[in-house]
């Protein structure tokens, strides 16, 4: 996940802070919501990802330690 995603963040929660028409705020709040999700998605993805990675780092160290042990 890139600072991009994190500066779009930051751009949806200026805008929800300064809405000022309440017609085109409705609709940039729809398209903000909507790349919140995909950012939410994308984090959850990640999170997944670096679980998988501590599990097999975990493996390997297992493994290590049985080998010196024998």
């Amino acid at each position: 996940m890139g600072s991009n995603e994190f500066e779009k963040v930051d751009a949806v929660l200026q805008i929800l802070q300064g809405q000022k028409t309440k017609k085109s705020s409705n609709l940039r709040t729809e398209n903000e919501q909507t790349d919140l999700g995909k950012l939410e998605l994308s984090v959850e993805d990640l999170e997944q990802e670096l679980e998988c990675l501590h599990r097999g780092l975990i493996k390997t160290r297992v493994s290590i330690l049985n080998i010196l042990n024998h």
